[in-house]
């Protein structure tokens, strides 16, 4: 930390067109925490769009509570980088006093201030949330949807399982990727049957991690598909997923398929097919 710093002299090299200059200045602004404080809240409203979400960002590591309204207004901030920083830092913070205006800016007109402020509440895991984020699985923007179905999935309650599997054939692949995921975090058995169908998703990573939600739903009625999924999904990240669910399993069924793909042309499924026999209690020399 300098000994006498110049507080404004690092505020003004946020302004650099230099990535490097504007990084060190930040990090010297963090280092500085409650010394610089004023002033980097006042960044805040600073005209160029880069200064300000500097200021956010190095709120975010700072972490001091007493910035909370600041940031609050920072969501509704023209940039969007700028609302991501706001979002992060007061997701961070975990100070319950932000939680209401959280949920009140979710039925903002701006999506991003919607999509940042839906992410938000997914760190707080505030249950106070569950209901106004399930009001936005309907929205017409797809980020919103997408970040709404993350946030969801963090605050863990199998309350809302039935209104995600409605959204499993969302047209947007990020949308059904997160929902993939959403609903085996989330632990409920209703999902397996749409999870089962995910797996012929045209979207690659919809296709692992519905596999990764039958691994961990233990689903011993994917066995079948997933054994078809091992030995003819085109890709190989895919057909890992589905040798690593069927470890997750734990039935016996799985090993001799298991075995049968050994001879798989990618060393990734080959490892997994290991990992998953070695669960299982089948070793492979």
């Amino acid at each position: 930390m300098p000994n006498s710093p110049d507080i404004q002299a690092l505020l003004s090299q946020l302004e650099d067109p230099d990535t490097n200059i504007q990084q060190m200045a930040a990090i010297q602004l963090i280092e500085l925490e409650g010394l610089a404080l004023a002033e980097v809240v006042s960044g805040l409203k600073h005209h160029m769009g880069q200064v300000r979400y500097l200021c956010a960002w190095i709120l975010s590591e700072i972490g001091d509570d007493t910035v909370i309204d600041p940031l609050l207004s920072a969501l509704k901030d023209e940039n969007s980088q700028v609302q991501e920083w706001a979002a992060k830092a007061l997701g961070e913070m975990g100070d319950s006093r932000a939680v209401q205006p959280l949920i009140d800016l979710l039925s903002d007109d701006n999506s991003n201030t919607r999509r940042n402020c839906a992410l938000a509440l997914g760190w707080f895991k505030d249950q106070r949330a569950i209901v106004p984020l399930t009001r936005l699985l309907t929205d017409a923007d797809a980020g919103v949807r997408s970040s709404v179905v993350m946030a969801l999935g963090e605050l863990g309650d199998a309350s809302v399982v039935a209104e995600l599997i409605k959204l499993t054939s969302d047209k947007d692949e990020w949308v059904r990727i997160r929902i993939s995921r959403a609903l085996g975090i989330l632990g409920d058995v209703q999902a397996i049957p749409v999870l089962i169908e995910s797996l012929k998703d045209r979207q690659e990573w919809v296709r692992y991690n519905s596999a990764w939600s039958l691994g961990i739903l233990r689903a011993t009625e994917a066995i079948k598909p997933l054994v078809r999924m091992l030995n003819l999904d085109p890709n190989p990240n895919v057909r890992r997923g589905a040798a690593e669910a069927l470890g997750r399993i734990g039935d016996d069924n799985a090993v001799e398929h298991l075995i049968a793909c050994l001879t798989d042309e990618a060393d990734m499924v080959i490892e997994a097919i290991d990992v998953a026999l070695q669960r299982l209690g089948y070793g492979v020399e």
